[in-house]
């Protein structure tokens, strides 16, 4: 009878500790996302996933050049609490070219269809 007990607390063991490894993996790679920008900001990222180097633009500021090509790019700002945020990326330097998406209130764009130099920030 012991050496039943100890074999079905074995399998136990060994079935419970698998069971709990896959969940362990899984959450210790954290995928980028646009949590990875501060609240209540505009920010840009160099790669599309929200990956590579990361810029925040000031709300409001008009248009302004990126620091460099952006890939995608999130809203922080909550729609419904006082001036709505809104942010347009453009193709070219001075938001010139192609508009190529826009972001307001909590939204995001992990990829845009071509490197954006110049973002529109409005009120």
């Amino acid at each position: 009878m012991w050496r039943t007990l100890t074999r079905t607390s074995l399998v136990t063991a060994v079935a419970a500790s698998a069971a709990v490894l896959p969940v362990s993996a899984a959450s210790a790679a954290a995928t980028p996302g646009p949590w990875d920008c501060p609240t209540e900001s505009l920010c840009g990222w160099s790669e599309a996933g929200f990956m590579g180097k990361v810029t925040t633009f000031r709300p409001g500021a008009g248009c302004l050049d990126a620091p460099f090509p952006l890939r995608s790019v999130a809203s922080t700002h909550r729609d419904g609490t006082g001036i709505p945020v809104a942010m347009l990326v453009y193709s070219g330097k001075d938001c010139t070219g192609k508009l190529l998406g826009s972001v307001s209130g909590a939204q995001s764009l992990p990829t845009l269809p071509a490197d954006g130099l110049s973002v529109m920030s409005v009120w």
